[in-house]
């Protein structure tokens, strides 16, 4: 985002230099052959047109940069959505998940809907959930590999799983992102 930023305003910089360059040395070898009123008017017509043209301009160049972004957004969503595996998003204080892909949502019967109602502890049997909870309340930033879980189906039947997650911060805290690597 940055680099796109900095590549708008330095076009924008270059357009404002040349701009203001070539119309005022216009302007001047006009003075001389044109009455001065009209040069004056010229130069107030220049800055109007510089404003709007500019203006289309950076709009054009914003709204080109926005689109690489978004189309870069899609591809790494898809990655997620697509994976083969399954993966769910968490906040990591509430354990509330807030995301799952499809492949989760196979693997344990629970709709996207009821995956979005219920916390990572609300798959755990109840006596694992303090295990649970410890486990994850001891990772740390980067990945985190091999943290084994058994886990309840929908259909309540176990499942024992290895994760791999990675806490991944935000301005709200943070947020926990787990694969299933077995299960």
């Amino acid at each position: 985002m940055r680099s796109g930023a900095l590549k708008i305003a330095i076009i924008y910089v270059i357009a404002g230099v040349l701009w203001i360059t070539l119309s005022d040395k216009l302007l001047l070898a006009m003075q001389q052959r044109v009455d001065i009123d009209f040069v004056l008017f010229l130069s107030s017509i220049k800055g109007i047109a510089y404003v709007l043209i500019t203006g289309v301009f950076l709009f054009y160049l914003i709204r080109f940069h926005t689109s690489i972004i978004a189309g870069s957004e899609k591809r790494y969503r898809t990655y997620f959505d697509d994976n083969p595996h399954p993966m769910w998003i968490t906040d990591a204080r509430t354990m509330a998940f807030t995301d799952v892909n499809e492949a989760a949502i196979n693997l344990y019967g629970y709709t996207r809907e009821e995956f979005l109602r219920m916390n990572l502890l609300d798959i755990c049997p109840a006596e694992e959930k303090i295990n649970t909870y410890t486990n994850l309340r001891a990772l740390t930033n980067g990945i985190n590999k091999n943290v084994a879980f058994r886990h309840n189906k929908k259909d309540g039947s176990f499942i024992e799983v290895t994760t791999s997650c990675h806490l991944i911060s935000n301005s709200k805290g943070g947020n926990l992102m787990c694969m299933v690597e077995n299960g």
